[in-house]
């Protein structure tokens, strides 16, 4: 979606997710209700009993609610996937850190002074005998 506003291509994709479970949602109550309709009907019109059109019911009532699941696990790493895509997109363009000096590397390292071999030898410490 280039030259689309990042505010709005948020806004649209919630809503085609929204719309999406809200038709699961409403196949999963028209579902439920079709079923109260089967079980108050008492000369049924169809030649299947009534365990079979409940099982058939709740069989779709299954299937919305895998549905509703699916989408929701779809949105979720959608979302993760986008997050870190632009996440990533940024580290890759950004600016590149400032050079470190190299001119002289030997220079700019010091070694530690040594101790002259002149120094005093070092007194024990107190209490101990010699």
């Amino acid at each position: 979606m280039a030259g689309v506003e990042e505010n709005r291509r948020q806004r649209t994709a919630l809503i085609l997710v929204l719309f999406g479970a809200g038709l699961i949602i409403l196949g999963f109550i028209l579902s439920l209700r079709q079923q109260e309709e089967m079980e108050t009907v008492t000369k049924p019109v169809t030649t299947m009993s009534a365990e079979q059109r409940s099982s058939w019911a709740q069989a779709i009532r299954q299937f919305l609610f895998l549905m509703l699941v699916i989408l929701g696990v779809f949105s979720v790493g959608t979302l993760a996937f986008l997050r870190w895509s632009r996440r990533f997109r940024q580290w890759l363009l950004r600016k590149p850190p400032a050079a470190t000096p190299n001119g002289d590397v030997w220079a700019m390292h010091r070694l530690p002074e040594e101790e002259s071999e002149e120094s005093p030898p070092e007194e024990p410490p107190p209490g101990t005998q010699e």
